[in-house]
């Protein structure tokens, strides 16, 4: 990522911008569109060299924000996996994902982190929730960077613009799981505590509720997965 210095680097730095342009390869929110450093397409971290062929060039703010995390095809594959409440999330992460594979769940986590499980899904007490939310941070934090070819799936639900737009730029694939908002709703209320309608609303007023959903098959209600997404 361009964490070297002295004469070496800054003549490297030059021969990457003189070589590739000035446009910042990245364009992640925020991009100024000037590259003015060098960003190493397979991180130094994760063992890319330190050579022309490994760098392209950005702009400070991108190379900043990117950090180490991986680019689609140099590293782990990240699946960031979408979809209102009760969609069924989980159920196709796990219907999809290998053995090997990571998976970011926040209802897993705050699952693991109780001593009995709780009595609802997706339920828990604040001091649960905070405690999962910063652990669910560091998964995702180490779990972009690994060079290991497996896939990460990152289960967001209503992700932000800037975090979709992020996600593009690294080249990750978006999957969104919507079976319809008939379906999500009669989940909701019979699986979910009262306040999860307001984020299925949340969702459909930004959200298209299309005829067929990108999973499909889950447009069926099933027997959900322990401590799954539905």
């Amino acid at each position: 990522m361009g964490r070297r210095g002295g004469r070496a680097s800054q003549s490297l730095t030059r021969l990457v911008l003189e070589t590739y342009g000035r446009v910042c390869w990245l364009q992640l929110p925020g991009c100024t569109g000037i590259a003015t450093t060098k960003d190493h397409v397979i991180p130094h971290a994760a063992g890319g060299p330190d050579t022309l062929e490994n760098m392209r060039p950005a702009c400070k703010s991108c190379n900043s924000k990117r950090q180490d995390r991986v680019i689609s095809g140099y590293g782990a594959a990240v699946i960031v996996v979408t979809g209102p409440p009760a969609a069924g999330k989980t159920t196709y992460v796990l219907q999809h994902a290998r053995p090997t594979d990571v998976i970011i769940d926040m209802d897993r986590i705050a699952r693991a982190l109780m001593p009995l499980d709780p009595d609802s899904s997706h339920d828990y007490p604040e001091h649960v929730r905070h405690v999962a939310i910063a652990a669910r941070k560091a998964a995702i934090r180490r779990a972009t960077r690994l060079r290991e070819r497996i896939t990460v799936w990152l289960i967001h639900a209503i992700p932000q613009p800037d975090d979709l737009a992020e996600y593009r730029a690294l080249g990750w694939r978006i999957e969104t799981i919507d079976p319809g908002r008939a379906i999500v709703e009669q989940r909701a209320r019979t699986m979910r505590p009262a306040a999860m309608m307001h984020h299925v609303e949340r969702w459909y007023a930004t959200h298209q509720d299309p005829e067929v959903s990108v999973a499909a098959m889950l447009a069926t209600p099933q027997a959900p997965a322990a401590g799954g997404d539905w």
